[in-house]
């Protein structure tokens, strides 16, 4: 039980610094243009990448650690999964979700410098501020209710992946039915199409405004 107890501490910590990060990201959006974006791969509120990488951080950086170099390993940390994320979407869905080619300082325009700065900087308050706050609520609450809410929010995150990718897949079905080489423009019209199409499709095109498909030569 503690095991599974201890686990389901990690779990929260997930579902907290992904739902920030959600919000963090809406946001930005909403800063940029003026209007709500539901940002993220899955439709609830949550935004996994987050997650996972202040977990990571937490288990992987000690808290002992001196402040160059929990920003250090924590940006490299950041960095390593955002690169992993967007290279393996890419190849699953045949679409480049998000892109920095236009940013100075990338790598093959899946990670930037600026993001892995703010991953750094992010890690240290993770460690030193935000994870004692919240693992001190979080054991005040009990194992009993803790483990009810995290196994209850669980199989709803499962059935919001599900259905996700659903709609993930046959977004990109419905590009690569229409045949055609991949350019900007074309890019451009497909989104067009796709927004029109369905109101699912649009969710997601809002959400990676700059997703572009991979298309091939039928």
């Amino acid at each position: 039980m503690d095991f599974v107890y201890e686990f389901s501490k990690y779990f929260s910590l997930f579902l907290i610094y992904s739902f920030l990060g959600w919000c963090f990201e809406v946001f930005l959006e909403f800063i940029k243009k003026g209007k709500f974006i539901n940002r993220g791969f899955l439709i609830g509120p949550i935004i996994p990448i987050w997650g996972f990488g202040a977990v990571f951080i937490t288990i992987l950086c000690p808290v002992s650690d001196s402040m160059f170099s929990l920003i250090i390993s924590s940006a490299f940390i950041g960095t390593f999964l955002e690169y992993i994320v967007n290279y393996f979407m890419e190849k699953i869905f045949k679409a480049r979700w998000w892109d920095y080619s236009h940013l100075p300082f990338n790598l093959n325009g899946r990670v930037w410098l600026g993001s892995s700065l703010l991953f750094g900087v992010g890690g240290f308050f993770v460690i030193n501020y935000f994870n004692p706050f919240f693992l001190k609520y979080i054991e005040m609450l009990g194992k009993g209710i803790v483990l009810n809410i995290d196994f209850i929010i669980l199989l709803i995150l499962c059935i919001d992946i599900v259905l996700s990718c659903n709609i993930i897949t046959k977004l990109k079905l419905s590009a690569d039915s229409l045949k055609k080489d991949y350019t900007e423009e074309v890019s451009k019209k497909v989104k067009k199409v796709l927004e029109e199409k369905s109101v699912s499709f649009s969710r997601v095109l809002k959400a990676f405004p700059d997703v572009r498909f991979n298309f091939k030569r039928k």
